[in-house]
């Protein structure tokens, strides 16, 4: 079923002189607002036969004169929008696309009208042609000004996001009509779901929850900043050469190995980039209990890096695991380190092989600040010879599907919390119908006009 009963029209593709343009036409009039306007250029031509492209000529009703044109032909429900779609593709010039959009708007059929910012797309996904997902995925396409932006929105546009939330929705549906027929049977003594067998699912379920939000995000913040990512083993220096290249007091410093567990950022600029400093945890052979998790966490986010900055201690033999991290990535994305340089130097580089593993070198000291001016010009010369994607691209799940990931995530929480405090299964139940709707957002199987409004609002007339 149509979205509108209306026409819409709009020039598709972007503004400027161009070899060739796209006037884009969809509704139930589509067909024939073109039909009397086109001639083909072979008279045995059949041009409104669906995926049709036909040579002819345009004529213009207000001016009495012919242009040329390519028109395809796209009939319900086999199009983009799922209805009748006509596509014009004339020379790409602005003065003609002006003439041809005011001929049809005033000569049209009636009902015809000029398309609305992205209404192409929300009258597909209105049409069930996509979901919400792809919808987004659209306009990612759109805006995509990298290679790796590109990545992403092809994924989110293959329906990975999609795939992802129904299996989600899935499985929390399940457990929600368990949950429910335990209240059913509860009355005859019978137990379908045991408390610690619901707590474990929904455990496992915000823990799959937890990784989709986190899937395919690089260590690149929305607002652009390159995300450096400072690791190697404990007490080689990471904090202090933080807080030497922020100017300031970010991250701990202590002669105890091991203070820094959680990951601290720090912000600095360097020429006309904005850097992002993740110091880690260090990374050690064997740690158990909360060291074991920052250190788990530490390797992670260094997997994660767009540029990797791996510090050793000049005065130290390096440990075997130090350069793993290094090896999970391209080497002009990883910077070796070797501070403490105003000290002996114990550290065999030779047998270090830094240079299989990282595209520069330098030795620094965060004590009295040798090799700091050098260690800037590298991160910045990382950044203008085109080593890194300085976009915020990889990240799987925009901001508007991640936070419903979370309310989702709430949910569950509290779902288990309900059960595991004796509240019964009927407050559960709610939680995790909530739980449901939230992941059906992402996909617009629950959804708002303000939503649409706000999504589709984003995109340029004719997409």
């Amino acid at each position: 079923m149509s979205a509108s009963s209306d026409t819409i029209v709009a020039v598709s593709t972007p503004a400027g002189h161009s070899e060739r343009a796209v006037v884009r036409l969809s509704g139930p009039g589509a067909l024939d607002c073109v039909a009397v306007r086109f001639s083909a250029d072979r008279p045995d031509a059949q041009p409104l036969r669906t995926f049709r492209a036909t040579a002819g000529r345009l004529l213009l009703t207000g001016h009495g004169v012919h242009c040329p044109a390519r028109l395809y032909v796209m009939r319900a429900p086999h199009s983009y929008t799922c209805e009748d779609v006509a596509e014009l593709h004339l020379p790409g010039s602005p003065a003609l696309l002006d003439v041809v959009l005011e001929d049809l708007l005033v000569h049209g059929p009636g009902g015809l009208r000029l398309a609305e910012p992205g209404e192409f797309t929300r009258r597909a996904f209105l049409n069930g042609r996509i979901d919400l997902t792809r919808a987004e995925a659209v306009l990612a396409v759109i805006r995509a000004q990298s290679e790796s932006e590109l990545r992403a929105a092809a994924e989110r546009l293959a329906g990975g996001v999609a795939r992802q939330c129904a299996a989600l929705q899935e499985a929390v549906t399940a457990l929600r009509v368990q949950a429910e027929a335990d209240l059913d049977f509860a009355q005859h003594g019978i137990e379908v779901l045991s408390t610690e067998g619901f707590a474990a699912r929904c455990a496992r379920l915000r823990t799959r929850m937890a990784d989709e939000a986190g899937r395919g995000r690089a260590e690149v913040a929305s607002d652009g900043r390159i995300h450096v990512v400072v690791c190697g083993a404990p007490n080689v220096g990471k904090s202090s050469l933080v807080n030497r290249l922020a100017g300031s007091e970010h991250a701990l410093v202590h002669p105890r190995p091991g203070t820094t567990r959680d990951a601290i950022d720090a912000e600095i600029r360097i020429g006309a980039a904005d850097f992002r400093l993740t110091d880690t945890a260090g990374l050690m052979a064997e740690a158990r209990g909360p060291d074991a998790v920052a250190v788990r966490r530490a390797r992670e986010t260094a997997a994660r890096a767009q540029l990797l900055m791996l510090v050793f201690d000049g005065t130290q033999p390096a440990p075997p695991e130090a350069t793993a991290p290094a090896r999970l990535l391209p080497r002009e994305r990883v910077l070796c380190v070797v501070n403490k340089c105003d000290l002996p130097l114990v550290l065999d580089e030779a047998a270090l092989g830094a240079g299989d593993f990282a595209w520069r070198t330098l030795h620094t000291s965060a004590l009295t600040g040798e090799g700091l001016a050098a260690l800037r010009d590298a991160l910045w010369h990382a950044v203008s010879e085109g080593r890194l994607d300085a976009s915020p691209a990889d990240c799987l799940y925009n901001a508007r599907q991640r936070d419903a990931l979370r309310r989702a995530e709430s949910e569950l929480a509290q779902a288990q919390a309900a059960v595991e405090e004796g509240l019964g299964y009927e407050f559960a139940a709610v939680n995790l119908r909530e739980a449901a709707d939230a992941l059906g957002r992402i996909t617009g199987q629950v959804t708002s006009q303000d939503v649409l409004d706000a999504i589709f609002g984003q995109f340029c007339i004719g997409k």
